[in-house]
């Protein structure tokens, strides 16, 4: 399930940010803010709050 969804999950926020910056990166790939979850961890937590609704709450 991985391999299918990290690519377009990529690629979607790529657009994404393209379309909000209004043209392309002002900075190399990889500059600014590091996230704190990398994708795989992303989508398990995405699964989780899915499957048993829990509500969202972001710390700190």
């Amino acid at each position: 399930m991985l391999e299918e969804v990290a690519p377009r999950w990529t690629a979607a926020r790529e657009s994404a940010l393209h379309e909000r910056r209004g043209g392309d990166r002002r900075r190399a790939a990889g500059a600014g803010p590091k996230q704190c979850l990398v994708f795989v961890d992303r989508l398990l937590v995405t699964l989780v709050h899915l499957r048993l609704g829990i509500p969202h709450a972001r710390a700190g």
